[in-house]
């Protein structure tokens, strides 16, 4: 079966590029969607999607996305619809288990509903494209419904690749606005410089809805391992803009925090890549500013957080939201702060914010409904809880902490994008063995033993084999006359 490659979202009305698959390769609601064209029987998959699958993906900042967005576009915009019925049939006969996803996959076994949906909802958008009333929203809806399906089938690469091309397209038509702008005198529309934003003719669904969910989904990604040049799709920070920051309401602080927390795992990863495959023992002045400007971020997002709490008269429920983006924050800035340790021992200062993150995650996880069946699989857009408890089950030094943030995985979540419980609860179970052969008076690792990085290869094969790859602090010592720091790598099983 040959794979989408949708390289061509770069362009706004051109230079869409696919391959088609084919499968030789590889009540009230309803009757209104009945009478929709060509629909036939696959109107249940939309029922579906309605019923069951969207209230499992709806999230804190979401909900309107996949509750309203989707469903009132299906109904004039084939493309949308179509990937609609597409997702809707995944969430019908998906477990939510990376492993259930990717032995389908690597088997080559899509059912040709799936297929015909998929590729009928990839030509209605071609079509879309080259007519001359066509809107960018369309395509970036049918784009994050394409993303999602491609991370319920476990498919990292071509979701990273649908990925990119949103974003590009929310770039270029940033960078038209402006150029639109500039050449408009008699325009009295504002643009604000100082962001990627502008009140120049830009569809509050784009700003307000569907731009949010993509910086999110990079969030995602990148913690995940994703390879990507993200620059383009991050603003400069400005620290006197947070440290002025004052929250009018939950959206606000949700907005930034992902925009700070994007920088902080960027600027995590090329340090780490820098000690890791260049060998660098010392960096420059510019460098570990950039890195203190990023943390100074943080700590006023953080600051401007706690005094909208102090201030404001909580819901039980809005506390959770909270939490759910304070245990964000804990989880990156801990991560950058002692990104260059070379001791992996410094974060043992870090303890009672990582106790704090298991409290926030507990909390959330109670309030859950985790045991009663459910149709639609087992599986969200939004990241929120797996990649926090695996950070602390790896990094915690405290072997209390660490075993309650198994426990906590131990709860099976649902899937969280790529994040699968099964696969790093494995990783995480591992790490905290290879680490504990050896142990302090306290029962704590020592510092021969501490793991610098752990990667997971996501290209599990039909029987839940995958390759993960331990590195141990120890080998970031070497010199350059030493050789390269070399990594364990282990088959593991699901």
């Amino acid at each position: 079966m040959q794979d989408l490659q949708c390289d061509g979202y770069a362009s706004l009305k051109q230079g869409f590029e696919v391959h088609i698959w084919n499968p030789g390769q590889g009540p009230a609601f309803q009757k209104t969607v009945s009478l929709l064209p060509g629909l036939d029987d696959s109107v249940r998959y939309l029922e579906f999607y309605h019923r069951c699958a969207r209230p499992v993906l709806s999230g804190n900042f979401d909900n309107s996305f996949w509750s309203r967005t989707t469903l009132q576009m299906a109904f004039s915009e084939p493309a949308v619809r179509h990937a609609l019925i597409a997702l809707g049939y995944l969430h019908s006969t998906e477990s939510g288990s990376l492993k259930h996803a990717r032995s389908r996959f690597t088997a080559i076994t899509e059912s040709k509903t799936f297929l015909h949906h998929y590729n009928m909802s990839v030509k209605s958008l071609v079509d879309r494209m080259g007519q001359s009333n066509y809107k960018t929203e369309v395509g970036l809806v049918t784009c994050l419904l394409f993303v999602c399906m491609e991370f319920l089938r476990g498919n990292h690469q071509t979701a990273f690749t649908h990925l990119i091309n949103g974003l590009n397209i929310i770039t270029e038509r940033e960078k038209k606005v402006r150029h639109d702008s500039v050449n408009s005198p008699l325009s009295s529309c504002s643009v604000d410089t100082s962001t990627t934003l502008t009140t120049f003719n830009i569809s509050t669904l784009i700003e307000d809805e569907l731009k949010p969910i993509f910086i999110r989904a990079l969030t995602s990604a990148m913690l995940y391992g994703a390879v990507l040049d993200i620059r383009p799709y991050v603003t400069d920070l400005d620290l006197r803009h947070f440290e002025d920051l004052r929250f009018s309401n939950i959206r606000e602080m949700e907005l930034s925090a992902y925009e700070v927390r994007n920088h902080s795992i960027l600027q995590s990863r090329y340090l780490g890549l820098k000690r890791h495959f260049y060998q660098v023992k010392v960096f420059t002045a510019k460098e570990l500013g950039q890195k203190q400007l990023v943390l100074d971020c943080q700590q006023a997002w953080y600051a401007a957080t706690e005094h909208y709490r102090n201030t404001h008269a909580l819901t039980k429920s809005d506390e959770l939201v909270i939490q759910a983006l304070l245990i964000g924050h804990y989880i990156t800035y801990i991560w950058l702060l002692c990104q260059l340790d070379p001791t992996a021992m410094a974060i043992d200062a870090y303890l009672d914010e990582f106790q704090t993150v298991l409290l926030y995650c507990e909390r959330i996880l109670d309030s859950m409904d985790l045991d009663t069946p459910q149709h639609a699989a087992r599986f969200t857009f939004e990241i929120s809880l797996i990649p926090a408890l695996y950070s602390v089950a790896l990094r915690c030094r405290c072997p209390v902490t660490r075993r309650k943030a198994v426990a906590l995985l131990q709860r099976n979540p649902p899937r969280e994008g790529l994040w699968d419980v099964a696969t790093h609860l494995l990783v995480a179970k591992r790490v905290i063995e290879m680490e504990e052969v050896e142990v302090d008076e306290r029962g704590w690792p020592v510092e021969r033993t501490r793991l610098w990085n752990v990667g997971v290869n996501a290209d599990m094969d039909r029987k839940g084999g995958f390759w993960a790859y331990f590195t141990p602090n120890e080998e970031l010592k070497k010199t350059v006359e030493e050789g390269r720091p070399l990594s364990k790598a282990e088959f593991l099983h699901v």
